[in-house]
């Protein structure tokens, strides 16, 4: 009797333990853990580690008595390279998918780089959430990927649809990249938008239509000569030109274009930059962007060359320039806990993105928060990405707003040569929340020449047939020559003729075994 009485007591008591279990949401980050502790691939664990271990450590302390949170790094620490990410990160999402299979709630809370492009198609077959603090969203002109959200303070889709306007807005639809193919590889920002331009210009994208993109590549290795080449078949095709390759390639295209008398305000070259002060929030002056040395072959990428005519893009912090009391709090327990748990000491300071893959967990914890609250359940990764679109979040760490398509809204601006001073000014400034782009200096006057924009029309016109009066008095003296060279070669044609007539024999030596009447006559007298 009492063994019964304690099994329904024990019964009872598994009862109210589950009637009260919390719901358990398991979380997972893909990264890979490189050999050195101090490095600047943000892909590695050592990068973006430490905040995602604070990210952490704030859900279980704000909602640890609502949700149980459980966490786990993908990787195989004998594969350091995000070559190997790409291809492992697959099974890394259906093996962690899969073994919480039983959870209430499941997210991938990465900095993902590259890496988030892998792992979309099953993230969205399953609804799973997809964050990413470092690589943007994916962005499809045909496909919605409502399951995913991206805390970049460098959005590629924002810079896009900035490019884009800035590019309607003065009427420049013919446009061309300059690549310097064997440098572009190792300069992500460059590679990455030249793809963009590759899939969502000429007609790929339609609501980015009108724009006509093409690309001229050359060789900066092989010298000054191979870039006034293409800077010459440039001139004749485009007026806009967007600079694909390092800093040093920009130098020494731009220094060519100065000498081919291309800075002169006709056209208009565009360089592309995270932020010119730096990816850090340690290095606030832009000394490090500038490029002055044609022989310079430094392995930061981003860089930049400072000429007129040119104009450079690149996004604003969304922390600002001044470091308030809650970035500099949350700066030192990240530096804290790199140093304590991955042995890293951020010896070039700690890069803007490591702040958003925190400020990632935080908003997650919010949204997860306020939507079971509302709803008694655990939504699925679509339904979340769906609330979080078009929000505004106030964080300590600043207000972060979220566009329709799931990525941070980040102020953009155009920077121009101020020539009173020889340094970029702010020049161009682009909402993306409102779409608007306004002015905030005197472009004309800082422009060279003062003819505000350049014009969209080819040197050589749209159908190439309107080039330079020089080229055009080429082809008519290559006609003069070829009329006179067809005169001469006739008279000497005629003069051959003629002078074999003159010295042909008279026929009948070419016939002299025909015996004609009056020599037969003749033969006949003399025979008598």
């Amino acid at each position: 009797m009492v063994s019964v009485l304690i099994y329904y007591v024990g019964c009872f008591g598994v009862l109210i333990a589950s009637l009260h279990a919390l719901p358990r949401i398991a979380l997972a980050s893909t990264t890979i853990k490189v050999p050195e502790a101090n490095t600047t691939n943000l892909d590695a664990i050592q990068s973006g580690g430490p905040a995602v271990d604070l990210g952490v450590e704030h859900l279980k302390t704000t909602y640890g008595k609502i949700f149980n949170f459980s966490h786990t790094y993908l990787m195989d620490e004998s594969r350091p390279s995000v070559a190997f990410l790409l291809d492992d990160v697959e099974n890394f999402a259906a093996g962690f998918f899969y073994e919480n299979s039983k959870a209430d709630g499941l997210a991938f809370l990465s900095t993902c780089t590259v890496e988030q492009n892998k792992i979309l198609s099953f993230t969205r077959a399953t609804e799973t959430l997809l964050g990413c603090s470092v690589g943007s969203v994916p962005v499809s002109p045909v496909e919605s990927n409502g399951h995913c959200f991206g805390l970049a303070v460098y959005p590629g889709s924002v810079a896009m649809k900035f490019i884009y306007d800035l590019l309607m807005a003065h009427q420049w639809t013919n446009i061309v990249g300059l690549v310097d193919l064997p440098r572009i590889a190792t300069e992500p920002l460059s590679r990455g938008f030249r793809a963009l331009f590759q899939e969502r210009f000429n007609g790929r994208d339609a609501s980015m239509k009108y724009i006509r993109y093409s690309d001229l590549m050359y060789d900066s290795s092989l010298g000054y000569p191979e870039i006034e080449k293409a800077l010459r078949t440039l001139s004749q095709n485009s007026r806009i030109v967007f600079l694909f390759g390092s800093g040093k390639s920009f130098l020494m295209v731009l220094r060519t274009a100065h000498r081919l008398g291309m800075t002169n305000g006709e056209y208009v070259f565009f360089m592309l930059a995270f932020n010119r002060f730096g990816s850090s929030m340690d290095n606030i002056d832009d000394a490090w962007w500038k490029v002055t040395n044609d022989k310079d072959d430094s392995p930061i990428a981003s860089r930049g060359y400072v000429s007129r005519a040119t104009i450079v893009i690149s996004f604003l912090s969304p922390y600002g320039d001044s470091m308030d009391p809650p970035i500099h709090e949350l700066r030192s327990r990240i530096v804290d806990t790199a140093r304590r748990n991955y042995n890293m000491t951020h010896p070039r300071g700690v890069p803007r993105s490591v702040f958003a893959t925190y400020e990632m967990y935080v908003i997650y914890g919010m949204v997860l928060n306020e939507t079971y609250a509302q709803t008694g359940r655990i939504l699925s990764g679509l339904e979340l990405g769906t609330v979080i679109r078009n929000q505004t979040f106030r964080l300590n760490t600043g207000l972060s707003s979220f566009s329709a398509g799931g990525e941070r809204s980040v102020k953009m601006i155009g920077e121009i040569v101020d020539p009173r001073t020889g340094n970029y000014a702010r020049s161009l400034l682009y909402d993306p929340v409102t779409g608007e782009i306004s002015n905030t200096s005197d472009v004309k006057s800082f422009w060279p020449g003062g003819a505000w924009p350049p014009p969209n029309e080819p040197k050589c016109g749209y159908m190439g047939n309107n080039c330079s009066d020089s080229s055009q008095s080429q082809i008519e003296l290559a006609l003069s020559v070829g009329i006179t060279v067809s005169v001469v070669l006739g008279v000497i044609i005629g003069s051959f003729a003629l002078v074999r007539h003159l010295r042909r024999p008279p026929n009948d030596t070419q016939t002299w075994w025909i015996l004609s009447p009056q020599s037969m006559e003749q033969w006949h007298c003399y025979s008598r």
